[in-house]
C-alpha cells in the first residue's frame, strides 16, 4: 500500500558550509574566519527533517549528484522520511550553500546549483504530489516549480509557495508572477516580501491576498505575521532561544513547525507559536538539522 504523508517538500538539499566572520569584508580585502563547520542542509533537507522529527509524515523531492554524502543519506533514511523522489543526476555535483555570518547574524550566502539545475530535464516527481496533502515547493528552477505547482493544484493539494533567497536571483517578474498565482500560501521574510510586491506592482502586504489565500511574513527577532484572505491579520511574537549561535535553517524549522500544528489541527494562531518554537530551536546550533526538538520540547517552549 503506498505510504500516505501530510507532507511533500519541494527544494533543495545540500552540503552547507557555515562560516561566521566578525564582519563582513569590504571588496577586494579579507576578513579572518571565526568558525567553520560543514553540515547537512538544503532548504528542503532542513524542513524535512524538521518536520519528521516533529512527527509529520514528511516525502522529500529533490535532485543531488553522484557525490552526496553517504552518511547525509542514512540520516535521512533514519527520520523515516519518503526519499522515492531524491533522485541522483549522473555526472552532476550536490548542490552546496557557502553560508557567512557576522557578529550581528546577518548572513550571505554563496549557492552552487549543481544537481537542481537538471529540473528541466526529468520527468515530474509526482510522487511526493500524489502520497501528501500539503506540496510546498521552495527553492529551485521556476519552470519546474510551476509545473509542481500546476500539478499539485489540479490533484486537490494545499500548494504553499517559498522561493526564499531565489527570488532575488533565480525569479523575474513575469516567473514569479506564474508561480505565485497557482498557490495557496505564500512564505517570505520581509526582504522577500518587498520583492515580490515589487515584482507584482502591488504596494503593501495586503494586497497579496488577492492572489493566495495566506500570507506568511517572518520579521527575524520580532516574530512573524500571518495574514488571511479570510481577515486574519496576527502578529505571532518570537520565542526566546536559550542562545543564538547560527541562524541557518530557523525560516525552514519555522515552515516546519507550521505544518506539525497544521497537521494536528491547531489554530492559525497556535501554528504560528509552535511555528516561532521550532525556529527558536534551530538557531541554538550550528546548521540547520542539528538541533532537533521533539514535539513535546516545541509545545513546552510555545505554550
Amino acid at each position: 500500500m503506498p505510504r500516505e504523508n501530510f507532507l511533500g517538500v519541494f527544494g533543495h538539499v545540500a552540503v552547507d558550509v557555515i562560516c561566521s566572520v566578525a564582519k563582513f569584508p569590504r571588496a577586494n580585502t579579507c576578513e579572518a574566519i571565526v568558525d567553520r563547520r560543514t553540515e547537512f542542509g538544503g532548504t528542503a533537507g532542513n524542513m524535512a527533517v524538521f518536520a519528521a522529527t516533529l512527527g509529520v509524515p514528511t516525502a522529500l523531492a529533490s535532485l543531488i549528484g553522484d557525490d552526496f554524502p553517504a552518511d547525509y543519506m542514512r540520516f535521512l533514511r533514519s527520520k523515516r522520511i519518503d526519499l522515492a523522489d531524491l533522485k541522483t543526476i549522473k555526472g552532476m555535483r550536490t548542490p552546496s550553500v557557502i553560508m557567512v555570518s557576522d557578529s550581528s547574524h546577518n548572513q550571505i550566502g554563496f549557492v552552487d546549483q549543481g544537481a537542481i539545475l537538471a529540473q528541466g530535464e526529468i520527468a515530474l516527481q509526482k510522487h511526493t504530489i500524489d502520497s501528501s496533502k500539503v506540496v510546498h515547493v521552495g527553492t529551485g528552477r521556476p519552470k519546474y516549480s510551476l509545473q509542481v505547482c500546476r500539478s499539485a493544484r489540479k490533484k486537490g493539494k494545499l500548494v504553499a509557495f517559498d522561493p526564499a533567497q531565489e527570488i532575488h536571483y533565480v525569479y523575474n517578474a513575469r516567473t514569479f508572477s506564474s508561480v505565485i498565482r497557482e498557490a495557496d500560501i505564500f512564505f517570505c521574510n520581509e526582504s522577500e516580501l518587498s520583492v515580490a510586491l515589487r515584482y507584482l506592482r502591488l504596494k503593501k502586504a495586503e494586497d497579496l491576498l488577492d492572489i493566495v489565500d495566506t500570507l506568511i511574513v517572518t520579521v527575524g527577532k520580532r516574530g512573524s505575521r500571518i495574514m488571511t484572505c479570510g481577515g486574519d491579520d496576527l502578529t505571532v511574537p518570537p520565542c526566546k532561544p536559550k542562545k543564538v549561535v547560527d541562524t541557518t535553517g530557523a525560516g525552514d524549522a519555522y515552515r516546519a513547525g507550521f505544518y506539525a500544528g497544521m497537521r494536528k489541527g491547531m489554530a492559525l494562531a497556535d501554528c504560528g507559536a509552535v511555528a516561532s518554537a521550532a525556529a527558536s530551536f534551530a538557531v541554538e546550533s550550528f546548521g540547520g538539522q542539528t538541533n532537533l526538538p521533539s514535539w513535546h520540547d516545541v509545545c513546552d517552549r510555545a505554550f
